[in-house]
């Protein structure tokens, strides 16, 4: 007994040393898998990203449709700091916002002011999630920066934003 004691030990000893798989080698993984080279990246007329060689191939529309089924361009995970629920504070450290109460979603439509429409720099909240319109995509579609998008990890892609309220996170902060 003593013996399998003392194997068992050095069998165990070793593997404490080994350090945790990184979850920032999961998302390098799977925005190469989506973004696939990121040199020479450009963005297309109809908001999709182009990287690598696919942006001068002639496969351009099986490139589109393949960005389009992969979610768009991963951007990271849950920000240092922030709840398991993260869209809010992540959008609110990506802007340079400190006020807290923006982690919550719903917090966006009571503290900033409410614009008419989708535009560049305004964010798009519906019921428990918020995310950053940079640019239109055509047709009626945006590129949104999109904290908590799924999966547990962030992306720069493009959605459909109907049905959301739009505030301008630029404006000063309500006091209440």
């Amino acid at each position: 007994m003593h013996r399998m004691s003392i194997i068992a030990m050095l069998v165990a000893i070793p593997l404490t040393f080994l350090p945790d798989r990184p979850v920032q080698a999961d998302l390098l993984k799977q925005q190469r898998a989506v973004a696939g080279n990121t040199d020479a990246c450009v963005f297309t007329n109809d908001g999709r990203r182009m990287c690598g060689s696919s942006a001068r191939s002639p496969r351009t529309r099986a490139t589109h449709a393949a960005y389009a089924a992969g979610g768009g361009d991963i951007i990271g995970g849950r920000p240092a700091g922030c709840p398991h629920r993260y869209c809010g504070c992540g959008l609110r450290k990506y802007l340079g916002l400190s006020d807290k109460r923006l982690n919550l979603a719903r917090n966006w439509t009571r503290l900033f002011p409410h614009v008419s429409g989708p535009g560049p720099g305004i964010a798009a909240v519906r019921s428990g999630h918020v995310m950053y319109i940079e640019r239109s995509a055509g047709n009626g579609q945006w590129l949104v920066r999109d904290y908590n998008s799924g999966g547990g990890v962030s992306r720069l892609h493009v959605r459909d934003v109907r049905g959301y309220v739009f505030v301008n996170p630029h404006a000063m902060l309500a006091s209440n």
